[in-house]
């Protein structure tokens, strides 16, 4: 085996003397130089390093829809405000106001509180009704009331007062099947014009209260009127005004009975008809609203709206006693601009509301606008 070659300067233990370099540190230096610049050159060439991009962004956020005021025609005060904290309170689930949807029964008068009652629109039909009777029996138009209630005399119609109006439209209405009743007041509720205002009769629906049953309908609340009008009155109203069910209208009651008629030379078969006969069976006013209410509803109400002065004052008391949270609604007629101004001698319930921490709707000062637009000749 070659043993490989050694030169002094490899031997162990020998050191180089000082001045002289080995040939091979003598061409290392140059190249290690030479390198150097190379990479300083490359180095140089190479483009600045660039930000790094942020990450693809995901699909944008749907911005949050603008909170939408439920009560416009309310102005900004304690009366709104109570209204919006019960009802989100009632509503929402785990919160210490809630109660269960089958629970949330609201219980509305009519005249004077989602209409106007400046007349009472149950004696604008009366007297409809009374000129269709008088066509029937023209004997009736020397008599009284009918004489009086035929020139249109709606004031003395007002003096009549609620419990005679009643009684004398279920004496109009004798013999007449209910189904044909209620389709005479469909009809009349279609061509109609307020003996006041002038323009449809509709137009005297109250816009916030309009407001109010939405509001009530959309948080899960089943709302039933209840009113001293005539029941068959009232179910045609109902749903064409307030969209109300005609199954959740509590109103004064005609005694109805059940005729059987046979066809000719067939008694097999006999055709029935429900007609009204002429007497007041209930006058649905004051105390009664009350029992009418357990009788059909079988729930105490949490939110009863009436009107200062109205027979409505037992309805929102007894409404006020359950176990529930609960609201209490007092609509005041004190806008004789926009309105009428009837509640002027109404101090003695105004005290016993604010007793009792019911709410009062002032129309003055609590309603933006009273009807969905101005009655001729009203304010803005």
């Amino acid at each position: 085996m070659r043993e490989p070659i050694v030169t002094p300067d490899d031997e162990p233990g020998h050191t180089p003397s000082a001045g002289k370099t080995s040939s091979a540190s003598a061409v290392a230096v140059p190249l290690l130089a030479l390198g150097l610049l190379g990479v300083a050159v490359w180095l140089g060439s190479m483009p600045p390093p660039q930000p790094v991009p942020p990450p693809p962004a995901g699909p944008a956020e749907p911005a949050a829809p603008p909170s939408v005021d439920p009560l416009p025609s309310w102005r900004a005060g304690k009366t709104k405000r109570a209204i919006l904290d019960f009802v989100e309170g009632v509503s929402t689930e785990g919160g210490p106001l809630f109660v269960p949807e089958s629970e949330r029964i609201a219980v509305f008068d009519h005249d004077g509180t989602l209409a106007s009652e400046d007349p009472i629109l149950n004696a604008v039909f009366l007297v409809e009704r009374v000129r269709s009777l008088v066509d029937q029996r023209p004997e009736l138009a020397a008599e009284e009331p009918f004489a009086t209630l035929l020139t249109g005399d709606l004031e003395f119609a007002r003096r009549l007062g609620r419990r005679l109006i009643t009684e004398l439209a279920a004496a109009t209405s004798e013999g007449r099947p209910v189904e044909d009743l209620e389709d005479d007041v469909r009809a009349f509720l279609a061509t109609a014009r307020h003996p006041r205002a002038g323009g449809p009769l509709r137009d005297v629906a109250f816009q916030p209260m309009q407001e109010l049953l939405a509001l009530l309908r959309q948080q899960g609340f089943t709302v039933w009127l209840c009113s001293g009008s005539s029941v068959h009155f009232l179910r045609p109203l109902a749903a064409d005004w307030y969209g109300i069910d005609p199954a959740h209208v509590i109103g004064s009651r005609f005694r109805m009975t059940l005729r059987q008629e046979a066809a000719e030379g067939d008694d097999t078969d006999p055709a029935t008809t429900l007609v009204v006969l002429p007497e007041l069976e209930q006058f649905n006013d004051g105390p009664e609203k009350v029992v009418s209410i357990a009788a059909r509803i079988g729930r105490r109400p949490i939110f009863a709206a009436g009107n200062v002065g109205g027979g409505d004052l037992e309805m929102l008391g007894w409404s006020q006693q359950g176990e529930r949270p609960s609201f209490q609604l007092l609509v005041l007629h004190d806008d004789a601009e926009r309105e009428v101004a009837s509640d002027a001698e109404a101090d003695a319930v105004l005290e016993m509301a604010d007793r009792r921490g019911w709410h009062v709707a002032s129309m003055a000062e609590d309603w933006e606008r009273v009807f969905a637009e101005p009655l001729p000749g009203q304010a803005e």
